[in-house]
Formats: structure tokens, C-alpha cells, sequence
């Protein structure tokens, strides 16, 4: 697990984001292309508001897209979560060479928006899955 560091902006986000939503954030990870919040087990409904309400107000206030993903300690709740919008169908975690390697089934007709362009993000789900667990390595099946 990596330690989780925040820059002066990702506080920023973080405390804003908490101010408008009520959610509580566990995490902010800020990318070129979005600022992802990983809310609290159970507040991603108040996290994101009445019909993406709260998302919306957010990212007009930041002049960015934002993804808001459910924390989950178990790692496997965890790939569900991150993947959730792409019909995850089953998660497998082994080791594979002294590495934990998390795979994600996923719908096929989703399979090439879960890699993202680019692998961007399995990218994303990577480093989220190395600072909260010690999965290292995680694929779309």
C-alpha cells in the first residue's frame, strides 16, 4: 500500500467537496483529465445527489470532471465499485509471482470502455487498488 499524500490543490478539492456534498472523502486522486473522490462505505448516493446534482455543482466549481467511486476495504467490493458502471460480473484475485493481481470480468459489450482508451483506466484503477490495498496489477477479463 502506498501512503496516501495530498497536494495543497487535492485538499482543496477534498474540503470543497465535503462542504457541498456532506460526504465524507477517504481519498482524491487528481488526473489531467478528472478529479476522482473515493467517498466513505455508504455515502455515495449523498455523494453524488439527487440525479448527479452534487457531481454536477462540483465539477462547476472546480471547472472539472468529477468521478465519485465508493470506498470499500474489501479489495474485491473495492474493484466492483471502481468498475461498477461497466456490469462487473465476477472479480478474481490471485498471486501471481509474489504479486496480488485483481481481475475484473466485466460485461463483453463493455470490455473496451472498462480498459479505457489507452488502458487509462485500468491506469486508474491501478493506483487506486495500490494506495488503499496491496493489489498491484489488475486486468479486464
Amino acid at each position: 500500500m502506498d501512503d496516501i499524500k495530498f497536494t495543497e490543490k487535492t485538499l482543496r478539492y477534498l474540503s470543497l467537496f465535503e462542504d457541498m456534498t456532506g460526504a465524507k472523502v477517504v481519498d482524491c486522486i487528481d488526473i489531467p483529465e478528472k478529479v476522482i473522490f473515493l467517498v466513505k462505505t455508504g455515502e455515495i448516493e449523498k455523494a453524488i445527489g439527487k440525479g448527479g446534482k452534487n457531481v454536477t455543482n462540483v465539477s462547476g466549481k472546480i471547472g472539472r470532471n468529477v468521478h465519485v467511486i465508493e470506498y470499500a476495504e474489501d479489495p474485491k467490493r473495492l474493484l466492483t465499485n471502481i468498475f461498477y458502471s461497466y456490469g462487473v460480473r465476477n472479480i478474481d484475485i490471485m498471486d501471481k509471482n509474489g504479486v496480488k493481481h485483481g481481475t475484473v470480468e466485466v460485461k463483453p459489450e463493455n470490455k473496451a470502455r472498462a480498459i479505457g482508451k489507452k488502458g487509462r483506466n485500468l491506469s486508474i484503477a491501478r493506483m487506486i487498488m495500490m494506495r488503499h490495498t496491496d493489489i498491484s496489477s489488475v486486468s479486464i477479463a
